[in-house]
């Protein structure tokens, strides 16, 4: 079965076993040594990997460590809730809103790894493939191949294929799959699953599409940072879009923000891994195949909206842009004055761009919207139950 899968899945040991060599050669795990474990000799970290036997020791004597020293140094405190819910026995299959290339899987993968002593499978854009060091790096991490390229009928075949690997990977290897709600990070602070996603779950198995689902164990899951995400880069590219409607991104543009993305001070984290979507839940939804993916993906976003954490920055930035002051209740005049130094301060790294108005508009809507997501939800609620 895994021979079907041959362009999607992660490494075996065997073939892990073989990039960790070529890991260890590379001048970037020089660097990221000397970054993050100065105090241990360079050549006794690089013949420790080379010693590597299997994906699990990997994890358990470099990526698990590397990454704990990323999220202790990055971030002022991490709040997780919902681990209680996960049973070591069981596959699940998260879907998360997206706002940082690594962090959101790499913290969830922590997460699991030192409570649970498992490791899940994540999902791997195509165009972060950027190079063989990558690619060794990612497949070693468990990380599938997503790709969403091609014509209509090359992008139907990947897709079917995705599906059933997916369907492989819970049902028959009894692993557990991250991936993002939609094609790409959320830009704007407005954290929507794409309909699309659902479908491909399933595009193999309608036919029996309710049990499908039962089995595959959809599990939402709501991060969110203090601090966004290289927050100007996205307000520069939703500039730029929405000024001429396409943004051409640089070749190099991914890895600037995976390793900004990774480095960036975030303050606080949350994490909430919700209550899987149930089979009750799963039977309630409409049995026709398009009104059900459209309902099950509202409601993988209510999962996600409603456990999305506020911090300050978002009822600051909410204020800010309305110029005025509902949520003084939620920060101090010191944090607003904060916010406001640090809002310069990460616009000023935009210099192609003299619209500074725009640029503080489209700034604040990404802290903003957040809270806008909750307060339509809530509408929403009312008034269905009015």
């Amino acid at each position: 079965m895994e021979k079907q899968f041959e362009h999607i899945r992660p490494y075996n040991d065997q073939e892990a076993q073989e990039a960790f060599v070529r890991i260890a050669h590379s001048k970037e795990f020089q660097m990221i040594c000397h970054s993050l474990l100065p105090e241990t000799p360079f050549e006794q970290l690089k013949q420790e990997l080379i010693n590597v036997k299997t994906i699990k020791e990997f994890h358990r004597k470099f990526a698990w460590v590397l990454a704990k020293k990323t999220i202790e140094k990055t971030t002022d405190e991490l709040i997780v809730t919902g681990l209680e819910r996960i049973k070591k026995d069981q596959a699940y299959s998260f879907i998360s809103n997206h706002r940082d290339i690594v962090m959101d899987a790499l913290i969830l993968q922590v997460l699991y790894f030192e409570n649970l002593d498992e490791l899940i499978e994540i999902s791997f854009g195509s165009n972060l493939m950027m190079n063989p060091l990558i690619i060794d790096i990612g497949k070693s991490c468990l990380m599938y191949k997503t790709d969403r390229s091609g014509t209509s009928r090359e992008l139907y075949h990947k897709l079917t294929s995705l599906s059933d690997y997916l369907q492989y990977t819970i049902t028959q290897k009894k692993k557990s799959t991250w991936i993002a709600q939609r094609n790409g990070r959320t830009k704007d602070g407005i954290d929507r699953t794409d309909p699309g996603l659902i479908k491909m779950y399933s595009v193999s198995q309608r036919k029996r599409f309710k049990d499908h689902f039962i089995e595959m164990n959809i599990t939402p899951i709501a991060i969110s940072y203090q601090y966004e995400s290289c927050d100007f880069m996205k307000v520069r590219e939703v500039f730029l879009k929405e000024l001429s409607g396409i943004y051409n991104k640089r070749k190099e543009e991914d890895l600037e923000s995976i390793l900004y993305g990774i480095n960036q001070p975030k303050g606080k984290v949350s994490m909430v891994i919700t209550e899987p979507i149930s089979e009750k839940e799963i039977a309630s939804l409409s049995d026709n195949y398009t009104l059900f993916c459209n309902e099950l993906t509202q409601l993988v976003d209510e999962r996600i909206i409603n456990n999305y954490q506020l911090w300050n920055n978002n009822y600051i930035a909410h204020d800010l842009l309305r110029k005025r002051a509902n949520y003084s209740s939620q920060y101090s005049s010191d944090e607003m004055e904060q916010f406001k130094t640090y809002m310069h301060k990460q616009l000023s790294k935009i210099t192609d761009i003299d619209d500074y108005c725009s640029l503080e508009k489209k700034f604040l809507e990404i802290y903003a919207n957040p809270l806008n997501n909750k307060l339509s939800l809530h509408n929403l609620f009312s008034f269905n139950n009015s």
